[in-house]
């Protein structure tokens, strides 16, 4: 279960201790004004010179053929999924079962078209090549997510990840990342996202997560692959009018996010390194695979609650918006997510409002 801090407290702090600052929506008309590419023709029902560009260079970063526009990525992974079933003609889905596609959006690559999961992975690690040798039917495609946020945030070794696709290709098995965070990964792996991209056959990657935009996506992979999921796009709703406030926004994520990232995971593994040695903390994964972790806290979620609000009240900080409660009631997850607005932030900053957090729970 989850609770939630007051977010009307949210519009009255100054600092925030995750992601990037939040900005009102005069500020963020502002921002669009400013962009590179305000005086291009707006786009038409996915045709135009900047969504063209965002296209274009975006799957230049991933080493793709081709890219397409979405307006959200569970419309985007669903295309995807489907044009591989019709490709194959075999309509199961290997994936992660705390995946966001199986766990979090009411199951609507079974509800809205002919696939089936295979569920393979254990609860808190991703699967391995072993894992879905195992499975007791094949996969028609496979699906990974990078990283695997419900589990951490947690990503599978290089030699792991390469030794799955070989596997795939070796198989004929379509291999698609779920790359809703994949921009975080590439100092993880210290390799280029086209790299990292060639290992799977399709690739979804966000803009609005850790590049800050304000809605939108990418499908990217063989040219002829992207144009057939074009009408599963127009099926589910997606080939919208126009969506240019996303695609300029998109574009200052990967002008001004993009080259930030190698800085967003350095102070996230700065920060969790301090916050490990407080008493009864502790994080996962240990040190943080990208710029985001999850941080179980030694309080009741309720009390957490309450103290978040007191300090957003007292000191005008907002630490954390949601909270899980856990198995155990004592014990409390919440996740760190390193971005623009944790510059605000010294380390000794952020290890002094969570012993204030917890002192406040305490005291509950």
């Amino acid at each position: 279960m989850m609770l939630f801090a007051n977010t009307g407290l949210r519009t009255t702090c100054d600092r925030f201790l995750c992601g990037h600052t939040p900005l009102t929506q005069r500020d963020q008309l502002k921002q669009l004004a400013l962009s590179p590419l305000l005086d291009m023709p707006i786009d038409r029902y996915g045709q135009g010179p900047a969504i063209q560009l965002l296209e274009q260079e975006t799957a230049e970063i991933l080493g793709k053929e081709a890219a397409v526009f979405v307006h959200k990525g569970v419309v985007a992974q669903q295309m995807a999924l489907r044009t591989w079933a019709e490709r194959t003609r075999r309509y199961t889905v290997a994936l992660h079962p705390k995946s966001h596609i199986d766990a979090d959006e009411r199951n609507a690559y079974e509800r809205l078209h002919p696939l089936i999961g295979l569920r393979v992975g254990s609860e808190h690690s991703m699967f391995t090549l072993q894992e879905l040798k195992a499975l007791h039917e094949p996969p028609g495609s496979i699906t990974i997510e990078l990283p695997l946020r419900n589990a951490g945030f947690t990503l599978l070794p290089w030699d792991e990840l390469y030794a799955i696709s070989t596997w795939a290709r070796e198989q004929h098995i379509p291999l698609h990342f779920d790359g809703a965070r994949l921009w975080e990964c590439g100092p993880y792996y210290g390799r280029s996202y086209a790299e990292i991209a060639s290992l799977a056959d399709s690739v979804y990657v966000s803009f609005y997560k850790g590049l800050g935009g304000l809605a939108g996506c990418v499908l990217a992979g063989p040219k002829d692959f992207i144009e057939e999921t074009q009408a599963w796009q127009t099926r589910l709703g997606g080939n919208i009018f126009t969506v240019f406030p996303y695609v300029l926004s998109a574009y200052e994520g990967l002008q001004h996010h993009l080259p930030k990232m190698a800085s967003y995971v350095a102070r996230a593994r700065e920060i969790a390194a301090a916050l490990s040695r407080i008493e009864g903390v502790q994080l996962v994964p240990d040190p943080p695979h990208i710029n985001s972790f999850q941080l179980y806290l030694p309080a009741p979620a309720k009390a957490l609650q309450k103290g978040i609000e007191h300090l957003a009240e007292t000191e005008h900080i907002w630490l954390f918006g949601t909270l899980h409660e856990t198995q155990f009631p004592s014990l409390t997850m919440v996740e760190v997510v390193v971005g623009e607005a944790t510059e605000q932030w010294t380390t000794s900053e952020v290890v002094e409002a969570l012993q204030k957090l917890l002192q406040l729970a305490r005291d509950a």
